[in-house]
């Protein structure tokens, strides 16, 4: 066995409550709360599941609250509700009645882990989406104490929404063409060491490799050159910068 394989296993055990969300005690109207999410962060969050939703209930503290998220209606087709950040909505978590479709109800927030429809210009608490760049460059492994470290875990990508995200995020720095994500091969599949379901990939022209070579076991996400944005195998000992989560993050001043 590889000597590395129970200490990734030991890693991925440790995994605890990270986020890729900010939540924001500022109460803005839905446009004021989007630009400050892409002044401050990247942009308004998108929820992917019901483990995003669980963990805006635990960011939030379990408040019954509104809070905006990045749910906006294309004002040209009704039916049609998309992220603020780029990308149709895959999955709704609305309340029992909602939408109510209401005249100019085209932004959505959260109440309850349930969603609602609204005209948007109630001034409310807010969640925001952000993944971390760091400019640091390190092995896979190197990368992953570094996160677990500092309280911060490797980045999964749930969405398609996520991966425009993390792009956008990616431009304001100058990284390596490629740089590490949470995504490794143990047990002859690929896994995100956050525990996030693989619901969602962007493997490159060549597709997932189901037996990469035993270097080629770490995930990697392109960000300059060739096909931006895809996932491609790579050698575990590359120096790479990489993106990561924090723990629980809550911003109290605008």
């Amino acid at each position: 066995m590889n000597p590395i394989f129970p200490c990734i296993l030991l890693l991925l055990s440790l995994s605890g409550t990270f986020t890729k969300y900010v939540y924001i005690e500022e109460k803005y109207s839905w446009n004021e709360a989007l630009d400050y999410c892409c002044q401050h962060h990247t942009d308004l969050a998108p929820v992917n599941n019901e483990r995003d939703i669980h963990i805006l209930q635990e960011l939030s503290g379990g408040t019954t609250k509104k809070i905006w998220i990045g749910l906006i209606r294309r004002s040209s087709d009704k039916n049609k509700w998309l992220w603020s950040g780029g990308g149709e909505v895959s999955r709704f978590f609305w309340e029992i009645k909602q939408p109510d479709n209401k005249s100019n109800d085209n932004y959505g927030y959260t109440e309850k882990n349930r969603w609602h429809d609204s005209d948007g210009g109630g001034k409310e608490h807010f969640f925001c989406y952000w993944p971390v760049v760091a400019t640091k460059k390190k092995t896979w492994e190197e990368a992953l104490e570094y996160c677990r470290e500092h309280h911060n875990d490797l980045a999964s990508v749930a969405s398609e929404t996520e991966m425009m995200l993390i792009q956008k995020e990616l431009k304001k720095h100058n990284t390596t063409e490629h740089v590490w994500i949470g995504l490794r091969f143990l047990s002859r599949e690929w896994l995100w060491v956050d525990k996030q379901e693989m619901g969602y990939e962007a493997w490159g022209d060549g597709g997932k490799p189901l037996c990469p070579h035993p270097k080629m076991k770490c995930g990697a996400l392109q960000v300059t050159g060739g096909t931006q944005g895809v996932w491609e195998a790579h050698d575990c000992v590359e120096r790479l910068n990489f993106i990561l989560k924090r723990k629980r993050f809550v911003s109290y001043f605008s």
